[in-house]
């Protein structure tokens, strides 16, 4: 690595000096040329190496190993995300007061929803709302963010 910071630090300095010593004209943009092409060669030299080397690149999953409490983690903080969202859009819909858990499982590092369970003890619905269906409502918006069916979404 210092040889090709050195071999960096010596062409500026050749560069330097060509640009002091050569007259200015037509063959000082040929040189320039030439050297610039030659400055490209020397920084592209240790990529080309490295790819020349046939380094292996694939990564073997095999060797690591997803700790199931990081997961967990992740998972929670996925559901607790998403029970956040059904939250603020009913409430934007003018259901407020709702509170959501979502019912999940974890099985081969992946996320199953199982069902929704919402409770609407404290449900406020403003007062241009009251004509709506608010049980449709909620489902529409469970829906939307957990493709549950409405029987997998429990009123209590």
């Amino acid at each position: 690595m210092s040889g090709y910071v050195l071999s960096i630090l010596g062409i500026v300095l050749v560069g330097i000096v060509i640009d002091v010593v050569m007259p200015s004209g037509v063959i000082n943009k040929y040189i320039k040329s030439l050297f610039s092409i030659f400055v490209v060669a020397v920084i592209l030299n240790p990529i080309i190496t490295f790819v020349k080397d046939n380094k292996d690149f694939t990564v073997h999953y095999d060797d690591y190993e997803v700790q199931e409490s990081i997961m967990n983690y992740i998972f929670n903080e996925r559901v607790k995300t998403i029970e956040t969202a059904i939250i603020n859009e009913l409430e934007s819909g003018g259901i407020s007061e709702i509170d959501i858990k979502i019912n999940y499982s974890i099985e081969s590092n992946e996320l199953n929803i199982n069902s929704c369970t919402v409770f609407m003890q404290n449900a406020v619905i403003s007062s241009d709302k009251l004509h709506i269906n608010k049980y449709e409502f909620i489902s529409d918006v469970v829906n939307k963010y957990t493709d549950l069916t409405d029987e997998e979404i429990i009123y209590e």
